[in-house]
C-alpha cells in the first residue's frame, strides 16, 4: 500500500524494549496532505491488513501515537512524520 502512495518517503522501525517486544514504526511523508490522501484512499485495505496481522498473531496491538509536522519553509513544504 505505502509504495503506491504519492508522497511516501520511507518507514523506520526501532525496537523500544526487547523484553516486552515493543517496536516503534514511523512513516515519513513528503507532505502532510500526501498522508491524508493515503488514509482516505487506502482506509479499507489498511483495516484489512491490520485485522490480518492481529489474527495471525504477528502483533498483539497497534496504537497510533500521532502525526507530527515539521515546517520546512512554507505551508506547501510541510513534511509529515507519522
Amino acid at each position: 500500500m505505502l509504495y503506491e502512495a504519492e508522497g511516501y518517503l520511507l518507514t523506520e522501525a526501532r525496537c523500544e524494549s526487547p523484553e516486552s517486544r515493543q517496536y516503534r514504526v514511523r512513516d515519513f511523508w513528503a507532505w502532510h496532505r500526501s498522508f491524508e490522501n493515503f488514509r482516505s484512499r487506502f482506509q479499507s485495505e489498511y483495516e484489512r491488513f491490520g485485522s490480518w496481522i492481529l489474527s495471525d498473531g504477528l502483533i498483539e496491538k497497534e496504537q497510533f501515537l500521532g502525526a507530527y509536522y515539521e515546517e520546512l519553509g512554507g505551508e506547501e513544504d510541510d513534511s509529515a512524520v507519522i
